[in-house]
């Protein structure tokens, strides 16, 4: 079972996606996260509204409240009291202060064959960007589970039924192919070329898992990071 932690918010700036307005994004971003209500809930994320925005495919910036859905690639906007509804198609990219993980999110849309079919805009959520760029899709299992303390888990049809959220994890490389990570050490360490050996040691010595979105943030960011210093 994959592991959530806290991330920080991602820098996004791979060139074939259209940027609408940065100076009024940044605006926007600036003041959405300073007067973001701190309350909690018990829903999890997909279940809650996020002040936030979203960028259209038109280059038009909606800001308000957000709720999303990873697995029907659809987003709820609300702002003066109306609800409208985009699909991953009508969007470019929509960015929001999670108040589930209470931290900025960032998500973009980005072709992707899902299930089998022809490639559509669907959604990912961007970890880490660099050489290879780490993206997620969350979604949620039912599971029988005696685990009250996890936050991550939700009680549901009767005792000890949970629903869990967790994630799928994409590695995106700089030839513009999308990866499905399979979350096995062996099927990552060929991402890392000539800085494969090193990265192996660097993962064994620090104790890393890649099963751990943490720990696997830690390690795309730490390669990046000897690509763009050598």
């Amino acid at each position: 079972m994959k592991t959530i932690y806290v991330l920080n918010e991602i820098k996004w700036g791979i060139a074939f996606l259209k940027m609408a307005n940065v100076k009024s994004i940044f605006i926007i971003t600036i003041l959405f996260i300073f007067f973001a209500p701190s309350g909690q809930s018990q829903d999890l994320p997909q279940n809650m509204w996020h002040p936030g925005f979203v960028v259209l495919d038109t280059e038009d910036t909606l800001k308000g409240k957000i709720q999303y859905d990873f697995e029907s690639n659809l987003v709820q906007f609300t702002s003066n009291k109306t609800v409208k509804t985009f699909t991953s198609q009508n969007i470019l990219f929509f960015k929001f202060h999670c108040q589930f993980f209470k931290r900025v999110r960032s998500v973009y849309s980005i072709p992707y064959e899902l299930k089998g079919r022809v490639k559509i805009p669907v959604f990912f959520e961007i970890l880490e960007e660099g050489k290879i760029t780490l993206m997620a899709r969350e979604y949620v299992i039912i599971e029988s589970s005696n685990r009250f303390a996890n936050p991550m888990y939700r009680t549901t049809r009767g005792f000890g039924s949970r629903e869990i959220l967790t994630y799928n994890y994409f590695l995106l490389t700089d030839d513009g192919t999308i990866h499905k990570f399979s979350e096995k050490r062996k099927d990552l360490y060929p991402f890392f070329g000539r800085f494969q050996r090193e990265m192996e040691d660097y993962i064994k010595e620090s104790r890393l898992k890649v099963d751990r979105q943490g720990d696997l943030v830690t390690i795309i960011k730490y390669y990046n990071g000897l690509v763009s210093s050598r």
